[in-house]
């Protein structure tokens, strides 16, 4: 019942979609466009985003905008990595627990699974994911996995099969939610969607293309079966009211009859 509950301040009841606005790059350092990620969240504050990607910090300073009825749900970045240039290696580790995301109110925690790593790194990435959702589920809270590649994978066949197969990963480790990468391809996509039976979000990455191309790719998306996109870069990356334009054009799609 607790996790229905708060699924359901993430997808909306009619159409069973959301529109995610992450927010949780910071983590990873400075970006461009988020210098000041609580005044971008005020200023998109918007009824077409259902859902908030943050990290806590982020959110103990925007608390207002996550208040009253009507207010997005919180997913929470629940983990960070850190690249060792030197000897190649990543490091994962969690940040906050299951238990703090429920007493701090959020509806859902997301974790990374990066694929195109060594065994040893993935193994590590999936016991600590498993961990978590072993956890999660004492508690009643969702756990979204965003399965990611380290580093861009240049054959559009190849970055299919590692996408696909991390995916399976994830859905076989027990994630509520998945927030993929774009395959490259909508039959790919269809796929994930046939035989993944979770929610699933795609993912935005990094600034690129045309407006018009976005919007193409969000509604090729959601014709597939997705459930919704979670985009920041390629929203907070543009002047304010652009964005917020460009937000509500997205909820149109991902909501439509």
């Amino acid at each position: 019942m607790g996790k229905s509950l708060r699924l359901s301040r993430i997808f909306r009841k009619d159409t069973g979609n959301t529109l995610v606005l992450p927010v949780d790059h910071g983590i990873g350092g400075s970006m461009e466009g988020l210098e000041d990620p609580v005044k971008t969240l005020r200023e998109l504050q918007t009824p077409g985003v259902d859902a908030v990607l943050l990290n806590d910090g982020v959110a103990r300073q925007a608390s207002e905008v996550f208040q009253g009825k009507g207010a997005p749900g919180r997913m929470l970045n629940a983990d960070v990595f850190s690249y060792e240039v030197k000897n190649e290696r990543m490091e994962h580790q969690l940040t906050f627990s299951p238990e703090t995301a429920v007493r701090r109110g959020y509806d859902c925690m997301k974790l990374v699974l990066f694929w195109d790593r060594p065994a040893a790194e993935r193994m590590r990435s999936i016991k600590l994911i498993a961990s978590v959702i072993e956890e999660a589920e004492k508690w009643e809270m969702p756990v979204l996995v965003e399965p990611l590649t380290s580093k861009p994978i240049e054959d559009p066949e190849e970055r299919a099969n590692v996408l696909t197969d991390a995916n399976r990963v994830a859905f076989e480790l027990g994630a509520d939610i998945l927030k993929v990468a774009h395959p490259g391809d909508t039959k790919t996509l269809e796929s994930w969607v046939k035989y993944f039976n979770v929610p699933i979000i795609l993912l935005g990455g990094s600034k690129s293309g045309s407006t018009e191309d976005l919007v193409k790719m969000v509604d090729e998306a959601v014709d597939v079966g997705v459930n919704g996109v979670a985009i920041g870069r390629n929203v907070w990356q543009r002047p304010p009211e652009e964005a917020k334009e460009l937000l509500e054009r997205f909820a149109n799609i991902i909501h439509k009859p």
